[in-house]
């Protein structure tokens, strides 16, 4: 399975806007997806690069229904009138096609759905990683000794683009808590080896939009 996350950088920036792209996106961007193959699995809402910066995570079969999608997508009236709205409401945007990193299941993502509906999480994260050049395979054995005692829902990497970089879908925000002092049993267990093959990480804050199936 492969993912298309888009980026829609909403202008102007203001709840009036992020109003109507939800509206849009709804009634049109998600179905236009769907229509071609693609599963919305998570949609969100952050102030972390862009302020009210809106991202879509969207899962396809294989790159190969991807692909098509990408076809689909670009022909037809009405894709053509679903460009001209996304851009009018959001002219800045970006995507990125990523893959299953391994040791985080994929059916981990789609509980995460299913438990949305009767424990709303109200928030998720990206935790995304830089992991030191050839240390993949240590970070992928370290994920998968860890991921099942944490609330990770998924773990990616770019299919093409920058080799070293990680991101993981958490539910909630664990790392939001008072300054305290270092825990040197977590410390040795978890910080020490992580920070040994990803020394680099950047926590985004995730905030689900109305239609998110990701609550």
């Amino acid at each position: 399975m492969v993912f298309l996350t888009q980026t829609f950088n909403l202008h102007p920036a203001s709840p009036a806007t992020r109003d109507q792209f939800a509206e849009y996106a709804e009634k049109t961007l998600v179905p236009g997806w769907a229509s071609t193959g693609g599963r919305l699995k998570g949609a969100f809402f952050s102030t972390e690069e862009w302020f009210y910066q809106v991202t879509h995570v969207t899962a396809f079969a294989d790159l190969a229904t991807f692909d098509s999608a990408r076809r689909s997508i670009g022909q037809g009236s009405e894709f053509a009138e679903l460009r001209a709205t996304q851009e009018a409401l959001a002219p800045r945007s970006g995507t990125r096609l990523l893959e299953d990193l391994g040791p985080v299941a994929g059916e981990s993502l789609d509980a995460g759905i299913a438990k949305a509906v009767d424990e709303p999480a109200g928030e998720y994260v990206f935790a995304i990683l830089e992991v030191r050049p050839g240390r993949m395979a240590d970070f992928t054995q370290l994920l998968a000794m860890g991921a099942a005692q944490l609330p990770i829902l998924a773990s990616w990497r770019d299919v093409v683009g920058d080799p070293h970089r990680v991101v993981d879908l958490w539910r909630g925000n664990p790392a939001q808590s008072p300054y305290t002092r270092a825990d040197p049993g977590m410390e040795a267990a978890f910080f020490g080896p992580l920070r040994e093959v990803a020394p680099r990480e950047r926590i985004m804050r995730l905030f689900p939009m109305p239609y998110s199936p990701l609550a």
